[in-house]
């Protein structure tokens, strides 16, 4: 079994955790969906009503935006998605847990959706996009940030350490030709990734885990930012009266100037009338 420290380890693949098992049986079922109704109708529904095509989600088939993923284009598509779903995401799945798992391989997915209605917008022709690359993307990215010394075997002949292999990934999403390549979709799908990483882990932390995010859990955090900010201000808000106390005890009321005289009237009924 792999280590589950950052370093340098030489791997050959994961062990399958179950959601990682899941999410490939879908995609599997999917695509067999995909290709028996062609078969039936001689035309492609699925990718008709779930793939993604910026045209229909801008008359509110939003669900496309994220539906799209799990819709391939090909069994060499297919192959290479699941193959580095496994490689890459077993290990995430298995540190940060099921629940934060699904939560960033759905936004990833989102994101990939996202850039590609965002570049269709900006007057860049996208087609329909299928196909679970934003998220795969958004998981390498993930994973060289999480062990970005790791050494992956490349073609199974290469060595090379995961940071440099996702750099090269990327560069190949941004430089890629052909109308097929779904260019927006794996680089919204790599920031989103990104993002993720920067707000739950930051790029030098050394915790492996990703906490499960929530609602609730942001706007408290929200109120308590809120509150030790209000504690700040009443805390210098006390000092500054105390002086200007000791002003008035030494000089009289009439030292004070007139913006002084306003603070301590605008302090005494916010902070002091409790």
């Amino acid at each position: 079994m792999a280590s589950r420290t950052p370093g340098y380890e030489l791997r050959f693949g994961p062990p399958m955790v179950p959601v990682v098992r899941t999410l490939i049986l879908v995609n599997v079922i999917f695509f067999i969906l995909q290709l028996l109704t062609k078969l039936s109708f001689h035309t492609p529904l699925m990718e008709l009503y779930l793939g993604l095509s910026p045209e229909l989600v801008f008359r509110g088939w939003v669900w496309q935006l994220v539906s799209y993923a799990f819709l391939h284009g090909s069994f060499m598509h297919i192959l290479f998605n699941m193959l580095s779903l496994w490689m890459f995401g077993s290990e995430l799945a298995e540190i940060w847990g099921e629940r934060a798992f699904l939560k960033f391989y759905f936004f990833t997915a989102l994101l990939g959706g996202i850039g590609t209605i965002t570049a269709q917008y900006l007057g860049i022709p996208q087609g329909v996009v299928v196909g679970a690359s934003a998220s795969i993307y958004g998981l390498l990215v993930a994973y060289g940030m999480t062990w970005p010394n790791r050494e992956l075997l490349v073609f199974l002949i290469f060595p090379m350490r995961a940071k440099y292999f996702v750099m090269i990934v990327m560069l190949m999403v941004l430089f890629a030709q052909g109308e097929r390549v779904a260019h927006f979709a794996h680089l919204g799908g790599a920031i989103g990734g990104l993002i993720l990483m920067k707000l739950y882990t930051g790029w030098k932390s050394t915790k492996s885990s990703l906490p499960t995010w929530s609602l609730s859990r942001y706007l408290q955090k929200r109120r308590f930012m809120r509150y030790q900010e209000e504690m700040a201000k009443r805390e210098n808000a006390k000092t500054k009266v105390d002086e200007l106390l000791e002003k008035i005890s030494k000089n009289g009321m009439e030292s004070l100037s007139r913006k002084e005289r306003k603070f301590l009237n605008e302090a005494s009924q916010k902070y002091f009338n409790e």
